[in-house]
């Protein structure tokens, strides 16, 4: 599987006059709310996320919410990997759903020194935009095997193509999808990379290596009886 970006979204950046209990001053709150991806069709990068795996991800996303998981966070643009740094993160998705042929979500943005320079992008008229990131593999244009992490705040030029090919931090990005990366799913479901290895990676059936093992239990069984 590839790590893959999509923005595939619409949606508004609410601005929202709030009082602050404890100091009775007003204050803005800034939210992302509207179409986070389209289920379906044929997105810009050509690709198309069948309804189920969008079903599938998004009731498995609802865990994020209730554990406080930092998956519910977003970065500024894309970084080259599957984790979210926290430290890194600019918004907090608080909603997402499916409505219809859409995913839709709602998210606010967090204050903080990298956040607030994109609110004063706001308060300037600068469109930005949403995207995903997951990991997954693309037959004849479909998705499989897909697996959000979350979504990224992103800029949206009028030259789509500008954001989707070009370098994300020394890897090669081609149609939204990091080319020199790969990954694949452990037995806990954690998305791992498969780029540690230098040179092939042997691959192993689970059930051949609990054979393996048990041959070499007997094995040793076996020793300690003709000692």
């Amino acid at each position: 599987m590839k790590l893959m970006y999509d923005i595939d979204a619409n949606q508004d950046f609410i601005v929202e006059e709030e009082i602050n209990e404890a100091t009775g001053k007003s204050s803005k709150k800034y939210k992302i709310k509207g179409i986070f991806s389209t289920i379906g069709e044929r997105n810009r990068n050509g690709r198309i996320y069948p309804k189920g795996l969008w079903e599938a991800e998004v009731q498995k996303y609802q865990n994020n919410f209730e554990s406080g998981s930092i998956n519910t966070l977003m970065e500024w643009e894309h970084p080259a990997r599957t984790t979210v740094d926290p430290m890194e993160a600019v918004a907090k998705i608080t909603d997402l759903r499916i409505e219809g042929k859409y995913v839709m979500g709602e998210a606010v943005l967090l204050d903080n020194p990298k956040a607030n320079q994109l609110k004063s992008l706001i308060d300037n008229g600068v469109k930005i935009s949403v995207s995903s990131r997951g990991v997954g593999a693309v037959k004849n244009g479909v998705v499989e095997n897909f697996k959000l992490v979350t979504y990224d705040v992103v800029a949206t030029p009028s030259d789509y193509n500008a954001t989707m090919n070009g370098l994300v931090e020394s890897f090669q990005l081609n149609e939204g999808v990091i080319e020199d990366l790969s990954f694949s799913i452990d037995d806990f479901g954690n998305v791992v990379s498969m780029n540690e290895c230098s040179g092939s990676c042997d691959t192993f059936d689970k059930a051949e290596v609990h054979s393996a093992i048990a041959d070499k239990f007997s094995q040793v069984l076996e020793e300690l009886k003709n000692k």
